[in-house]
């Protein structure tokens, strides 16, 4: 299995001085030293009645305890954002259904979470290297966790768009392990042709 260059060796040994720091401090870098995930790809928006994708992969260390998807914010709390048909693609393998429920937390609050404990996290840089770009697409498409849910809100207006955090972490690194990202919901089906409308009269 061809892993991450060996770059001291193709080099001909440790370098001195700073480009061997500047070269020590890449190998350190591309070296995972814990558990953890990336956001891949995410959504700009979520539209109600319409699925909403984001995707992340493993970037660290190696882990088979899992890992954890969460939607949380005000409009969720208050019951005004709801979730359903929630799917998991992983490997490139068709489209899982799952139950998204919603939890109440320690402190009151309501959040969708769903634990998914079977899947495996694995180590980048352990990963078979691949000559061909083809077989590289293949593998990065194979390593990759995509997930799909549909979002469901009524608004009280058009500026009426609650911004709600999506956190998929995994269980052994909870808090320095978590992809993160945050994004907006609306019930505008045409939310993108008006936005291009917007910036056209901006423009004049």
């Amino acid at each position: 299995m061809n892993k991450l260059p060996d770059f001291q060796g193709i080099l001909g040994g440790k370098i001195p001085g700073r480009i061997g720091r500047e070269i020590d401090k890449m190998i350190d870098d591309l070296s995972p030293k814990e558990v953890r995930l990336k956001m891949t790809s995410i959504g700009e928006v979520m539209i109600s009645g319409l699925l909403f994708t984001f995707g992340v992969e493993s970037v660290g260390l190696a882990s088979d305890k899992g890992l954890c998807v969460t939607v949380s914010g005000e409009a969720v709390d208050s019951g005004r954002v709801t979730f359903s048909d929630f799917q998991l693609i992983t490997g490139g393998q068709k489209a899982k259904r799952l139950d998204f429920p919603l939890v109440t937390k320690k402190d009151g609050k309501r959040i969708y979470q769903l634990r998914l404990t079977d899947l495996r996290l694995t180590d980048p840089s352990q990963e078979e290297y691949h000559e061909k770009e083809e077989d590289r697409f293949l593998a990065e498409m194979k390593k990759q966790m995509t997930f799909k849910v549909m979002p469901h809100f009524v608004s009280g207006g058009q500026e009426d768009t609650p911004e709600l955090m999506i956190s998929v972490y995994p269980f052994e690194n909870p808090l320095n392990g978590a992809a993160t990202d945050w994004v907006n919901v609306t019930d505008d089906e045409d939310y993108f042709l008006h936005k291009l409308q917007k910036k056209g009269k901006k423009k004049k």
